[in-house]
């Protein structure tokens, strides 16, 4: 049930980006097909399908316990200004990543009732720093343009330095789902997928061609399988 509040707040994030960017996608070689930005979708009719998707997650989350409830409410702000931080800072990556990433605190409330732990934190770390490496990735498609329109990115901020910096991050993901795991009191199959998906995504970071805009869409879409590891870690690593 949460899960699908989830899926529908992302949705919503995806919505409110896309009215939000409608001029610069425009202008964006690789975002001029979307509804949008094509003209297939108005905006009048972008922002009835948002107001549809937050009714369907108010309903889920108004179910919820109160703490959780809150902090669905505090989500929004992230979810409303996330957009504007493209033309406002070079790190709107590390926006997205507290957006994007806050599933894990409300996930870990709706069972609990409270954040009096390491485990939803630690979690919480790891998303955001998983985000900062693949979406510092797939900001390097567009640098091209992005540097003609004028928005902001990690991936013009770090610039050559992009592996070395993202290896970091990487890093950090992995030492903070030990630490989730270590709070949670995990078996050894989570540590184990935790420390492949670490692997993984250093593996990818080595490969990709940051200068060709189709290597980095492959890495990003590689990203699903170190998603399902780290999920397939977390349900078997409660047994084994």
């Amino acid at each position: 049930w949460y899960q699908r509040r989830v899926r529908v707040m992302r949705g919503a994030g995806c919505t409110v980006n896309d009215i939000w960017d409608i001029d610069i996608d425009k202008r964006v070689a690789r975002t001029r097909g979307r509804p949008l930005a094509s003209g297939a979708l108005s905006k009048p009719q972008a922002v009835n399908w948002l107001l549809i998707q937050l009714a369907c997650s108010s309903l889920i989350l108004f179910s919820l316990n109160k703490t959780t409830i809150v902090l669905g409410l505090a989500s929004l702000g992230l979810v409303a200004v996330y957009p504007r931080m493209k033309l406002l800072t070079d790190y709107p990556q590390a926006v997205l990543g507290l957006t994007f990433n806050f599933g894990a605190l409300m996930g870990y409330t709706a069972y609990t009732g409270s954040l009096l732990s390491l485990t939803p934190l630690a979690l919480y770390s790891a998303g955001i720093c998983w985000t900062m490496v693949y979406d510092t990735v797939y900001a390097h498609q567009d640098k091209a343009d992005d540097r003609i329109v004028g928005v902001r990115s990690t991936a013009l901020r770090f610039g050559d330095q992009t592996k070395p910096i993202l290896s970091k991050f990487i890093a950090g993901f992995g030492w903070a789902l030990f630490l989730a795991g270590l709070a949670a009191g995990m078996g050894p199959t989570y540590f184990v997928t935790s420390f492949l998906s670490s692997c993984m995504l250093l593996r990818g970071l080595s490969l990709v061609d940051l200068n060709r805009p189709h290597s980095c869409w492959e890495f990003f879409i590689m990203n699903k399988n170190i998603g399902l590891l780290v999920r397939l870690g977390a349900i078997v690593g409660n047994f084994l």
